[in-house]
């Protein structure tokens, strides 16, 4: 005999092929759903299934409603409050939910990404090391904490969380720009190519990859090439807004190579090829 638990199996099961059929039989299923806590979660990971993410946190807020220790419920109302912008009320489910279960990554991690949209950097850094230690392998996880760690001036941290992230998300050429970026900065300077040539195998339109590149040729020493870089670089950088956000760094890479006097010499020559084109 079908039970609405069954009919929510077909109804997920016929997403995979026909997501309006399935939207459509969930219409005529929902009503029947038991206004229970575990009917009501099982319910909004349906629609979940369906990407109905407003039904679903219906659902979730009914089964919190139910069951205040319903932490699954708890952990998806949390990820979509957070990712609505409510997110005073998304970190007290997450709370809870993490609280509940302390060895959940994915509960802590979510409780991290809470707090960095929050801007509340300690405190995403401890819940996202939480989930670290918890065994987390989201790759989001570690860029995040590349972020977080970099803002707090703990360069080498990160430099190996998105190392991490790289590993978990090869295709990821983000990380490899940013971890090259980090190799200039900690003095690594063949690494710092190898990995801003991979950030622009993975994406030939990643421009700050591209002039990163430029400047740790530069700094090996090899002025012709890198000036060559440059000029494929803005070629390449339609307005030029990218080498505005590369002229900004350069207060920072040369205070770690405060006996190269030529940096100054070429951000003096990048800004003025700037300024004339845009004339």
């Amino acid at each position: 005999m079908a039970t609405p638990y069954t009919d929510l199996d077909a109804v997920i099961a016929q997403a995979e092929a026909d997501l309006k059929g399935a939207r459509k039989a969930m219409r005529q299923v929902a009503p029947s759903v038991p206004d229970t806590a575990p009917a009501q979660t099982a319910l909004g990971l349906a629609y979940m299934t369906l990407e109905q993410p407003r039904d679903a946190a219906r659902a979730f807020k009914r089964a919190v409603d139910l069951d205040p220790e319903d932490t699954l419920a708890r952990y998806q109302l949390g990820a979509y409050q957070t990712d609505v912008g409510l997110l005073p009320q998304g970190e007290e489910n997450l709370r809870v939910a993490a609280a509940a279960e302390p060895e959940n990554a994915e509960y802590q991690a979510a409780l991290g990404f809470n707090f960095y949209k929050a801007d509340r950097q300690p405190e995403a850094i401890a819940a996202f090391e939480i989930a670290v230690a918890a065994g987390s392998e989201d790759d989001d996880v570690f860029a995040s904490l590349g972020y977080l760690y970099y803002f707090g001036e703990r360069l080498d941290d990160a430099r190996q969380a998105f190392g991490r992230a790289s590993e978990l998300n090869p295709e990821r050429g983000e990380v490899n720009n940013n971890r090259g970026y980090l190799h200039i900065l900690l003095g690594d300077l063949p690494a710092a190519q190898t990995d801003l040539t991979a950030c622009l195998l993975k994406d030939e339109d990643f421009q700050r990859a591209r002039y990163n590149l430029a400047l740790a040729t530069w700094l090996q020493g090899d002025h012709a090439a890198a000036e060559e870089l440059y000029r494929s670089a803005r070629q390449h950088d339609h307005g030029e807004e990218e080498l505005k956000q590369h002229l900004d760094d350069f207060d920072e890479v040369m205070a770690h190579y405060p006996q190269d006097n030529s940096l100054k010499d070429l951000k003096i020559q990048l800004a003025v090829t700037r300024k004339a084109g845009r004339r």
